[in-house]
């Protein structure tokens, strides 16, 4: 099989092949990918095959017992999280909770702009809270979590904030502090706003956080069914009920991008998480969820290709004392393929140089893009595996040299 390459003159290339879980996968190796100048990108293509088809525009899928991003697509495209903002809403409170601001005990009062904005008269998913009744924070968190309750999100944000919006400021503050980059909350519902946005990515993030730390709140979104005011509503997360095994956590819409969810399930003593968006219709989630937690179902196979620490390619190097610096994967990097495609898949790195020494080791220079029919449908982190110490003068001066000429030619 053929590689394509663009080479300058410092680029030379070797490839090698293997087989992972019985599905042979070309796998280019050091050197085979590399920049052509400042800014530019750097590929290595095989022959295009069909993507793992999916309804959705933007989805990924992790193996949480792994750690490790299986399926990317989109992920860091922003977009409207709509209801799916609730998970974020309960880890909030939750953390409210743990540094004793509140317990669940707690009451606080149905004010008139929850009850009005969240309640029965805005005919939205509600808890069906009475008008000025006090309720203990357990009860508003299971209205939030099983009932998708608006009017349970606005009064724990008044509760403990005092208003949604400086509860959506400390919404935000606990997302930082998770590590999620690029959302913004506005209000504790998912209730559409321009400036209220987030990512996959961090979705995704947020997901694992609280399976991770926070068990008792994961349990809750698996509850079958919750009474409040003498009304018994089933869990509002459709994909409940759709997807075996499935136990948390949610399901949302906005007019603008469609129909979104987060899911996670064990199967077989493996915890996957998959979250999408921009779906277009309710069938079409149920189906694209199926195919990303129980992808045997959908005729689709993971491939492992690298593990941690593994070398990917090298980057050209300006003004060190070595001429390149090789470009390591920090996690494991497995993806979701269709079998009868299995050659047609493409590697991409990607990243800008060549790279100013000095280098240390571990830097995030770059991804690793594995495409097909021309999407990428995964990205992982690649870091530089060892230090780089600048170059003496006459090292500098060659490569300013060499610089020089390839920009003329």
């Amino acid at each position: 099989m053929s590689v394509s390459v663009a080479w300058n003159k410092q680029c030379r290339r070797e490839t090698q092949n293997k087989l992972h879980t019985g599905v042979s996968f070309r796998k280019w190796g050091r050197g085979a990918i590399c920049a052509l100048a400042f800014g530019a990108l750097a590929n290595a293509v095989m022959p295009t095959a069909h993507a793992v088809e999916l309804k959705a525009q933007a989805a990924t899928l992790y193996d949480f017992s792994n750690k490790s991003l299986i399926f990317s697509k989109n992920s860091r495209v922003l977009l409207a999280p709509a209801n799916l903002t609730k998970l974020m809403t309960a880890a909030t409170v939750q953390q409210a909770i743990h540094t004793g601001e509140i317990t669940p005990q707690t009451t606080f009062t149905v004010s008139e702009h929850a009850w009005r904005t969240g309640g029965a008269p805005a005919r939205v998913t509600t808890m069906f809270a009475r008008l000025k009744s006090k309720i203990p924070v357990a009860d508003l968190m299971n209205g939030l979590i099983v009932q998708s309750a608006n009017d349970a999100a606005i009064v724990l944000a008044e509760g403990i904030s005092g208003s949604e919006e400086n509860f959506a400021k400390r919404m935000n503050e606990f997302g930082k502090s998770i590590g999620m980059k690029n959302s913004n909350f506005i209000n504790p519902t998912g209730f559409p706003d321009d400036k209220h946005k987030s990512t996959l990515e961090d979705l995704l993030l947020l997901a694992n956080y609280v399976i991770e730390h926070e068990p008792e709140l994961h349990s809750m979104f698996s509850i079958d069914r919750y009474t409040w005011n003498k009304i018994t509503q089933r869990n509002k997360n459709p994909l409940i009920r759709e997807i075996e095994g499935l136990d948390g956590f949610g399901a949302g819409f906005s007019e603008r991008e469609g129909f979104a969810a987060i899911g996670t399930l064990d199967d077989n003593g493996k915890r996957y998480v998959a979250v999408i968006a921009a779906s277009p219709t309710t069938q079409d989630r149920i189906k694209d969820m199926k195919t990303l937690l129980l992808p045997s179902l959908a005729g689709l196979k993971l491939a492992k290709l690298y593990q941690p620490g593994d070398q990917v390619s090298d980057a050209a190097v300006y003004g060190g004392q070595k001429q390149t610096v090789s470009l390591m994967t920090s996690d494991a990097v497995a993806t979701l393929i269709n079998p009868n495609d299995k050659d047609g898949y493409k590697l991409r790195v990607v990243y800008n140089g060549p790279i100013a020494a000095p280098i240390p080791k571990g830097t995030e220079v770059g991804e690793l893009q594995v495409l097909s029919k021309n999407d990428v449908i995964y990205r992982a982190t690649l870091v530089t595996g060892e230090d780089v110490a600048i170059g003496d003068l006459r090292d500098r001066a060659w490569d300013a040299l060499g610089e020089f000429f390839y920009q003329l030619f």
